[in-house]
């Protein structure tokens, strides 16, 4: 019997990240040389392909020569990055995904109401260090546990990194309600990453197996192998088609695939080519 394979209704580039590898490659046709802060997207294959067009990628602000423009990721950068470039005088390419903007002007709205804002997202993630610049003394917590460990509070102003899972979320909301008698939650999760978790619940118990394709560095994607596996243990988290296993799909009909926000569509056409000829 031939292994039937069912692809997430969405898949590919989100249109934030879409919006950033655009600009870099309008940057790089333009200038011939850009300087990237760190990775523009999560994804080893991107960001390749945009070196390979004159996109350096660079750690911090010393290493740009004054004449080379640089681009600040999708992610979100730092306000103090953003003041040293600017001091420098160097030319800024934004790419900051529209949705992630969005978020840092709610936790300056809920600061300038006087709330103790808490940031919902990974400590160590760009994102979340973006969020957190733009205000004073923010809580970030990343699971419920370290939530319950928060004193009682005044008045709270919650937000969650985009790519956030939303049982999490939701769980860590929960236990601020009962801190404080003043909460105000701004469902920052954006709906592409909300679409591609419902989606990934649906496929995982509806098929045998669940590749989830991304990079390993990719949070969202992480994300969405984590959702699958509780779901589905036969989930198998890849970043490309040479990383399939034949010997996943024996004795199995059908097989679902589905992707983080930074996977190149052909990227997942190379995934299904190779599944495919296992028939």
């Amino acid at each position: 019997m031939a292994l039937k394979v069912n692809i997430s209704a969405t898949v590919g580039f989100c249109a934030g990240v879409q919006n950033a590898v655009k600009k870099a490659q309008t940057a790089a046709q333009k200038f011939g040389r850009v300087a990237m802060l760190g990775d523009i997207v999560h994804n080893e294959k991107v960001i390749r392909e945009l070196t390979d067009l004159g996109v350096e990628v660079v750690q911090n602000l010393d290493q740009i020569e004054p004449t080379v423009p640089v681009l600040f990721r999708s992610h979100g950068t730092p306000r103090s990055i953003w003041d040293e470039a600017h001091q420098r005088g160097l030319r800024i390419i934004d790419a900051t995904c529209p949705l992630v903007r969005k978020i840092h002007n709610e936790v300056q709205m809920l600061a300038k109401e006087g709330r103790q804002v808490i940031i919902i997202g990974d400590k160590n993630h760009e994102e979340v260090s973006g969020i957190a610049s733009q205000i004073s003394d923010p809580i970030i917590v990343s699971s419920p546990e370290e939530t319950e460990r928060l004193p009682k509070m005044k008045k709270i102003g919650v937000v969650a990194q985009s790519t956030q899972m939303i049982e999490n979320v939701s769980a860590i909301v929960a236990i601020l309600a009962a801190k404080t008698d003043d909460l105000r939650f701004m469902n920052t999760i954006c709906r592409p990453t909300r679409q591609r978790q419902e989606q990934i619940r649906e496929l995982a118990l509806a098929n045998d197996v669940m590749l989830v394709v991304g990079s390993k560095n990719s949070a969202n994607t992480r994300r969405l192998a984590e959702i699958a596996k509780k779901l589905n243990t036969n989930t198998y988290h890849i970043e490309n088609a040479e990383q399939i296993n034949p010997d996943w799909f024996i004795n199995k009909t059908s097989v679902g695939v589905a992707t983080g926000a930074s996977t190149p569509v052909e990227v997942v056409e190379e995934v299904v080519k190779k599944i495919t000829n296992f028939d």
